[in-house]
């Protein structure tokens, strides 16, 4: 068999693989659960998520990845190395090729102990191209030709707000706000509301299942379980999306200052440009129900959401993959 050809999206709170011919085939949560004596992996993904905050004394449960960073490089190696192997296989001779997203903002170090961590996995080749390009290219845009593309991805860890032209990126403007915030935001009014402990899975799911940005015409309910802080006994709680559009109020206004910071950055030039389409919002973040009309009401501009946004940067390492032109034209990376 020859060598495979894979796209891997390596994200704060979930990890994707694409194999090229096959499409997307790892959708995970990006966690590793270790044992704290020996290091030894005991669980990769879900499985290691729903440990958060409630694993046993002798195991501890990393987030590799945080804010577009590597934060625990070990971790990351591990999680790399199963998931090269699981979508790979053990190839000897036939080593696979990766393309990785990176954050427009990492920096040279960062880059590196990316692309060596993918070695060290079993890549044979590692190249790196920014997230927001990656995520244009999977949203079916052309980033080789005018016009100019403003793209804004909302990942779990960090909002990048980019103007894509030329397979180039005009502008890149990261901060370290997304989904994990508007969690966090969750977690906090379900205990004050209903004085219930969840952990951050829960609240993901709650988000998922009756969050909004805006009031719903028809609202939606969503039960969460977690544990009772006055009496520490398991308990049961429903929680209604118009109480989780004023749990999320808060940081919903510091994301759109954020993207506001990033469009103030936009060269005057552009603005012809990008201003018809508007932006196009990818990550899972964007599925948040009715956050392209809050954010195009803030910022006062055109605002959609592309096709699957939570699949579009890993969808675009597979297009890039096939265009390594593009990836070489940027020469972020390659060993």
């Amino acid at each position: 068999m020859l060598a495979k050809k894979i796209g891997i999206d390596l994200g704060s709170s979930s990890v994707r693989a694409y194999v090229r011919g096959e499409g997307v085939v790892v959708d995970e949560a990006s966690a590793v659960a270790l044992e704290r004596k020996t290091s030894r992996v005991l669980a990769i993904g879900r499985e290691a998520a729903e440990l958060l905050g409630r694993a046993p004394g002798h195991i501890e449960v990393v987030r590799p990845v945080r804010a577009g960073a590597i934060a625990d490089l070990t971790a990351c190696e591990r999680m790399l190395e199963h998931l090269i192997q699981r979508v790979g296989g053990r190839q000897r001779w036939f080593k696979p090729e990766v393309v990785f997203c990176v954050p427009s903002a990492a920096g040279g170090v960062e880059r590196r102990a990316m692309a060596e961590a993918a070695i060290a996995a079993g890549a044979r080749q590692a190249w790196l191209i920014e997230s927001p390009l990656v995520a244009a290219m999977g949203a079916g845009l052309s980033v080789v030709e005018p016009p100019a593309h403003l793209i804004c991805d909302l990942g779990g860890g960090t909002v990048e707000v980019a103007v894509v032209s030329r397979s180039s990126l005009v502008v890149a403007h990261t901060e370290p706000l997304g989904g994990s915030q508007l969690d966090a935001a969750i977690v906090a009014h379900v205990r004050r509301r209903h004085g219930l402990e969840i952990g951050e899975v829960t609240a993901e799911e709650a988000k998922r299942a009756a969050g909004a940005a805006e009031p719903l015409d028809r609202p939606l309910l969503a039960t969460v379980a977690g544990k009772d802080v006055a009496e520490g006994r398991p308990r049961t709680a429903t929680v209604a999306s118009d109480e989780l559009v004023e749990a999320l109020r808060e940081p919903l206004a510091e994301l759109a200052a954020a993207i506001r910071r990033g469009l103030e950055q936009i060269p005057g030039g552009y603005a012809a440009e990008i201003e018809p389409a508007g932006m196009l919002l990818t990550g899972g973040g964007a599925l948040l129900r009715g956050l392209d009309r809050y954010l195009a009401r803030q910022l006062g501009l055109p605002v959609r959401v592309a096709p699957d946004p939570r699949t579009c940067a890993v969808r675009g390492t597979g297009r890039a993959l096939g265009e390594l032109e593009v990836v070489q034209r940027r020469q972020i990376y390659l060993m």
